[in-house]
């Protein structure tokens, strides 16, 4: 067996346990989440009181080392709606971190998002 084969083979057994991911974008969290050794759940259901209702979200990756704070990645450039969705989580005292395509876009967005979660975890803390 060649070293190339071998690789790929891994490749291949590593993309079975990987969630189905909705997005490459969340691929990259959940892959970065795995490198740091954080657990997650994906798109594990969670209940929000908003607009007068209760209503069931289901964030990107829930962290439950992390007082169960959350990233969830949004396919919507549009700050307002990034904005929307965070604030809907502090107010449902959620620790969140609500990342849309320019987060990933940006070259050091790995360190970014370590840093949020670093921040996450001192509120949770408290």
């Amino acid at each position: 067996m060649n070293e190339k084969f071998q690789v790929e083979t891994l490749d291949v057994q590593l993309d079975e346990l990987e969630p189905p991911y909705e997005s490459v974008n969340e691929a990259k969290i959940g892959r970065l989440l795995d490198k740091y050794g954080i657990p997650f759940f994906y798109k594990q259901a969670t209940i929000v009181y908003n607009n007068g209702k209760n209503e069931i979200w289901k964030p990107s990756f829930t962290l439950p080392q992390y007082g169960c704070a959350v990233i969830d990645y949004i396919n919507d450039s549009r700050k307002s709606i990034l904005e929307e969705k965070l604030n809907i989580y502090n107010y449902n005292q959620i620790p969140a971190t609500v990342l849309g395509p320019p987060d990933l876009d940006k070259p050091n967005w790995q360190e970014s998002l370590y840093e949020k979660l670093q921040q996450l975890t001192r509120c949770s803390d408290h």
